[in-house]
């Protein structure tokens, strides 16, 4: 659930005008509200021909955008931020340039083309910014600790990384701060101060008595103590090619593709969203206790994380009223509830499934499985493979984490070791998914010219589908 407590709403709400005053580091600039109050309508159709103008965008990303530039200024209001996954098959699609007109647009921008762990959580820590980070390709792949903190940071109560800092510099650094902001004074002005506070130097003068900075214990160089920081807030993931599944799973995707000759838009020279920002910031703060309490209607089709990430762009469209409720409808179903929801699991258990429907068997031996499954050089979970055979040992390890295991079974008049249909059945009712049955579809149908390929039917229920698959007529394998 995204919504707030009423507590949680004054609570945000403070918050909110907080983080609207704070201008730390990284040439953030501070964004004055807007005057007068602002059309939410009209705002967000003027953010979608500002988009429009400069990048060729897929359809309805021009719209999910638009109401995503809002949400960055309301993103403490919810209890889960929004993520852009921007992918494109190669280079020159547009990506950097859509990122340099967003970082027009949002709240306090932080653009970053390449970024390590620390300095994301520190950077997130400290200004609360919208991160823009490009070319995630070149560093996201073969760093599991960023992906995870990325993994982690879209929801607010577990987008926290805990560390071990060093007592003694961060003392420090908070004396140094304190220093900073204390007025400046004349060592030399005594006149009025009590004895207590006058000295004598070696040279017969009289100044003031240096005053503590910072009144704590004193610490051993060595000491440290554990400190939590938090990842939370709206990114922009970039990247040619496909961000890794979990992080994918956790954004709503937009593939932005090269534009052809018949694709026009301007150049990005002179584009100045600074009137956009205010009109933003006085939006969200004019709205902000119905930001955070709505609890928009969201589309069935949607799977639970797809709703999540949907429900605070809903909750802002819905708030503009006009046209912008269907249309973020629209948008959403064009952007998330169509993407497919296999994985490579899924593809094997789809295929472990038919080799027991197709043998009309209650138990098969793992010799014979790995002996079929070697035949499917095309499906998903073959490309990790990369070329090799499937040997009992993989297979068992794939399986292992949803309580399938091998054992020994009387297979025809024969003890070998081999797996039993009724193990899988749970398994199947709970992973399997329309996306794989549509998967091994897509498969089978190369196969239509070189055989009969089996008959696949599905009884679906809410969320998982039933899947029956129906073999041969003749009883023989299929050529897949």
């Amino acid at each position: 659930m995204a919504e707030l407590s009423q507590e949680g709403i004054r609570n945000n709400s403070h918050t909110l005008r907080s983080v609207m005053r704070r201008v730390p580091g990284l040439g953030l600039e501070e964004v004055e509200p807007w005057p007068e109050p602002v059309d939410g309508s009209a705002l967000l159709e003027e953010l979608r021909q500002v988009l429009r103008r400069y990048v060729v965008l897929p359809t309805m990303a021009s719209e999910t955008l638009a109401l995503w530039v809002v949400h960055t200024y309301a993103f403490e209001l919810r209890n889960v931020s929004t993520y852009i996954g921007l992918g494109s098959p190669q280079k020159r699609c547009g990506k950097t340039t859509l990122l340099s007109v967003l970082s027009e647009l949002v709240s306090r921008p932080v653009v970053a083309s390449n970024i390590s762990p620390p300095a994301l959580f520190r950077v997130i820590e400290e200004a609360r910014p919208t991160l823009l980070i490009d070319e995630a390709d070149t560093f996201l792949q073969a760093n599991d600790e960023m992906r995870g903190i990325l993994n982690s940071g879209y929801t607010r109560k577990t987008a926290y990384v805990v560390r071990v800092a060093n007592q003694a510099n961060q003392l420090q650094e908070l004396q140094e701060l304190h220093r900073d902001k204390q007025p400046k004074e004349d060592p030399y002005d005594i006149e009025g101060l009590p004895a207590s506070e006058v000295m004598e130097c070696r040279d017969g003068t009289l100044r003031r008595v240096p005053q503590e900075t910072v009144s704590v214990e004193p610490a051993s160089p060595n000491s440290s103590r554990l400190a939590r920081f938090s990842c939370w807030c709206p990114k922009v993931i970039a990247a040619i090619g496909r961000l890794p599944e979990t992080l994918l799973d956790r954004c709503i995707p937009i593939t932005m593709q090269r534009k052809t000759a018949d694709e026009a838009c301007e150049r990005l020279r002179s584009l100045d969203g600074h009137a956009l920002r205010q009109k933003c910031a006085r939006f969200v703060a004019d709205h902000a206790e119905d930001i955070a309490a709505a609890k928009p209607e969201i589309p069935a089709k949607l799977n639970d994380r797809a709703g999540d990430i949907w429900e605070p762009l809903l909750a802002l469209a819905d708030l503009a009223c006009g046209d912008w409720p269907k249309l973020a409808r629209d948008a959403a179903l064009q952007m998330s509830a169509g993407l497919p929801d296999s994985t490579i699991i899924g593809s094997l258990l789809m295929d472990i499934l038919v080799e027991f429907v197709e043998r009309n068997v209650e138990r098969i031996s793992s010799r014979d499985l790995v002996e079929r499954l070697n035949e499917l050089r095309e499906r998903p979970w073959a490309e990790i493979r990369k070329g090799k055979e499937v040997d009992g040992l993989w297979l068992s390890k794939q399986l292992r984490p949803y309580g399938v295991r091998p054992k020994a079974l009387w297979i025809g008049e024969a003890v070998t070791r081999g797996y039993q249909k009724s193990d899988f059945d749970e398994v199947w009712h709970r992973y399997l998914t329309r996306s794989d049955y549509d998967q091994l579809i897509a498969d089978r149908g190369t196969a239509e010219k070189e055989g009969q390929p089996g008959e696949v039917s599905t009884q679906r229920n809410d969320k998982c589908p039933r899947t029956n698959v129906q073999g041969n007529p003749n009883g023989g394998k299929d050529s897949t």
